[in-house]
């Protein structure tokens, strides 16, 4: 592991301060065209899954935000994941 310590540009379940190349490695590769489906996918649920927050209460809600968070984390990771790359070299 690689300590990101304060200098990680956020925090989320993928980066928690200090980053495993490989797992950094692999989120980057997720960029590539054969995944473009998938993270197509992925966006589209987040949209979804956002606007089903807005009728949502108790149970629902929270797991709909658990949901939420899990694939703006992975997105957002992915979409990172190039940089951050760079740096653990």
């Amino acid at each position: 592991h690689t300590n990101l310590g304060d200098k990680s540009p956020f925090m989320n379940i993928f980066f928690d301060g200090s980053s495993d190349r490989k797992v950094v490695s692999a989120l980057s590769r997720c960029r590539s065209s054969e995944n473009e489906g998938l993270l197509l996918l992925f966006k589209q649920t987040l949209e979804e899954t956002k606007s089903s927050l807005i009728e949502a209460d108790g149970d629902r809600f929270r797991q709909l935000q658990g949901r939420a968070k899990v694939l703006q984390d992975f997105l957002e990771a992915v979409d990172k994941a190039p940089s951050i790359l760079e740096r653990l070299r």
